[in-house]
């Protein structure tokens, strides 16, 4: 039997069960669904090219070759990821990956469901839902120059119950030249649209909601029309930290110690591409630096003559500001901002 998307977001008694490969589903995804591939990465590839050079026919033949001895581990799978609730099958389109497996699990008698027109209904019910959003909160925009610690705080209040949407976490990067430097890959558009629309989901009846300022993209991801325009809209609140503090804070986060050679790698080419803004006998110097492990005076340089001078609406004296927060220390931040959003809710 199958379902159709909208009916499958409202059912608590589903499993989500993606069937597609894991290059698949680590591209884009139904957030909480469980990947059991039918076939690997190499598999899906090889399947992919039988399928162009020697038509359906021989694909299907070599897909039974390879997952006809594994069915039993995979209903296995399924039951034991399941419990006692629904598996809902999906694979790209809601084709033969989704409905060969459905089939086995309805003759072994188990209750099954399969997704209509699969991962491509999701996306297509996801792109429309952000089209039309009637974002009815206000937004509370933090912005502060690199290093503050908006991100940290962000943590912080989430931590408090206070309802916020990392937008950098989501789209896993941080927002600069260099914001994709780290052990994760930033997310797809995808995928960043599907976990959006979950989290705005999620806290969409309350008042008021938190975000760190944004322009239209954060890294290759964009920001939703609508969301752009409600931060516009919203209460703009500047955090304030000395440089060290902030240098100590970048520190942190791109902890030096542990970079591996490849986030290295990253970093050094984030500074190559600065060469027309700084120069090069400044991303010379930075290099050198690098070269000595000076992490240090890198964030501060970068600070000052990078971050400070380009981003200047975050600066204290470029713009009107709703409300002016001390983020020396993060904790008291936290309950200055906590106050300012109780207040707001009061006046409402």
């Amino acid at each position: 039997m199958e379902i159709e998307i909208d009916e499958a977001l409202m059912r608590s008694d589903l499993v989500f069960i993606d069937v597609r490969s894991p290059g698949e589903f680590a591209e884009s995804s139904i957030p909480g669904s469980v990947n059991i591939p039918l076939f690997d990465n190499r598999e899906h590839r090889r399947l992919g090219i039988v399928y162009h050079r020697q038509g359906e026919h021989q694909a299907r033949r070599e897909a039974l070759n390879i997952v006809a001895p594994r069915l039993p581990a995979l209903v296995d799978n399924i039951t034991d990821t399941c419990g006692d609730r629904i598996p809902l099958l999906y694979c790209r389109r809601g084709g033969m990956r989704s409905l060969s497996l459905y089939q086995v699990l309805s003759l072994t008698g188990i209750t099954v469901l399969r997704l209509k027109q699969g991962y491509k209904a999701y996306r297509r019910y996801v792109r429309k839902r952000l089209s039309d959003y009637n974002l009815k909160s206000r937004l509370v925009v933090l912005h502060g120059l690199t290093g503050v610690g908006k991100t940290t705080l962000i943590k912080e209040l989430e931590h408090n119950d206070i309802p916020v949407i990392d937008l950098e976490g989501i789209a896993r990067h941080r927002g600069s030249v260099f914001g994709a430097v780290g052990p994760d890959s930033p997310r797809s558009q995808k995928d960043f649209d599907a976990l959006l629309l979950y989290e705005l989901d999620c806290i969409k009846d309350e008042p008021y909601i938190i975000v760190e300022g944004e322009g239209r993209k954060i890294g290759n991801v964009y920001l939703p029309k609508f969301l752009v325009e409600a931060m516009q809209e919203g209460h703009q609140l500047l955090l304030e930290a000395p440089l060290k503090t902030r240098v100590d804070r970048i520190m942190e986060a791109y902890n030096p110690d542990m970079l591996t050679g490849r986030e290295l790698n990253e970093l050094k080419a984030a500074l190559e591409s600065l060469r027309r803004r700084l120069g090069n006998k400044k991303v010379d110097i930075l290099m050198g630096l690098l070269d000595k492990e000076d992490y240090r005076e890198v964030a501060r340089i970068l600070c000052v003559e990078y971050y400070d001078h380009y981003y200047s609406d975050s600066r204290p004296e470029s713009a009107d500001f709703d409300y002016r927060i001390d983020a020396t220390d993060l904790a008291e931040a936290a309950k200055s901002v906590e106050e300012i959003i109780s207040g707001l809710s009061n006046n409402s």
